[in-house]
């Protein structure tokens, strides 16, 4: 048996349970979630600690469907599949294992906690294995992906503290991003997937949102359980609300999609990273002050 390409292995493991947890791990892993997770982790954590996850998350999501569309390695035959959200893409190398490994080791390395090791260790395996016992990835997808994750975990760790112009200057940065991802469109082996410039205006926005938040608001995460459980709570009703906008604008905005996608990423960037940290200092639920604060600080 081939267990690099032979689910063969893993598919009597499959029983209810099994699969109801594998489908709950899996969500861990969709554009939902992870844009719901960034955001309640802006306001109620550490609005540095998730910018720094935002970049990490919308770099690896863009080189993984990039790498998915270059070599388009076809997933698990149909019939053993149990998750019908892949629809027609790749299977090498799995995006679910990559990011799951980007954003809870990355997150365990920013708190550096034994906790946050352990917890963030059975999450991503979970999510890992979640996508053999649904079948919609094989061992060699996942270890693929899991890898490239764990190698942007290291590179980006080494090159965030090099000081360069765009660093502390938004113009810079925004050119940066925007330059990056029409490069890697221009060159796309296909069509690439609606969320890549969704993440690269979500990234853009709130690279300046944050320097501007920096300067002029200064927003920090409450530090009292009740006020960060009505920032949360708060936030993830607006967000909830925001997002269901978004899609019922979408069904009416006559719109090239791509260009659309582009601006629910602006809006949604400027949503989580400008607009409710105002509301939420308004509101005297976070503290604020006018105080400059460099980006790569916790």
């Amino acid at each position: 048996m081939n267990f690099l390409h032979d689910l063969q292995w893993i598919l009597p493991l499959r029983s209810p349970e099994l699969i109801r947890l594998a489908f709950g791990l899996s969500w861990l892993g969709y554009t939902t979630f992870i844009m719901f997770f960034m955001a309640i982790g802006y306001w109620t954590w550490s609005k540095t600690i998730f910018f720094r996850l935002l970049i990490l998350v919308a770099i690896n999501a863009m080189l993984n469907a990039y790498i998915k569309d270059l070599f388009q390695d076809p997933r698990p035959p149909l019939v053993l599949r149990l998750d019908d959200l892949v629809g027609a893409s790749y299977g090498l190398p799995s995006g679910h294992a990559q990011l799951a490994v980007v954003m809870w080791m990355w997150l365990a390395w920013e708190l550096r906690r034994t906790w946050t090791w352990v917890l963030g260790s059975v999450i991503t395996l979970g999510v890992i294995t979640s996508r053999m016992v649904l079948g919609v990835h094989d061992l060699e997808d996942v270890l693929v992906g899991a890898a490239l994750g764990g190698a942007s975990l290291l590179i980006f760790e080494r090159v965030r503290h090099w000081q360069f112009a765009f660093q502390t200057q938004w113009g810079w940065s925004v050119l940066a991003i925007a330059a990056g991802t029409a490069l890697a469109l221009l060159t796309w082996p296909g069509t690439a997937p609606e969320y890549i410039p969704t993440l690269a205006g979500w990234l853009a926005i709130a690279t300046w949102s944050l320097q501007f938040d920096n300067r002029h608001l200064d927003f920090t995460a409450p530090k009292a359980f009740w006020r960060k459980l009505a920032v949360g709570l708060l936030g993830a009703a607006c967000f909830m609300g925001e997002q269901k906008l978004l899609k019922l604008l979408g069904n009416s905005v006559a719109m090239q999609p791509m260009l659309w996608a582009l601006t629910k990423g602006l809006v949604s960037g400027a949503f989580v990273s400008l607009l409710m940290p105002l509301v939420f200092a308004k509101l005297r639920l976070a503290p604020s002050s006018p105080a400059p604060s460099y980006i790569t600080s916790h």
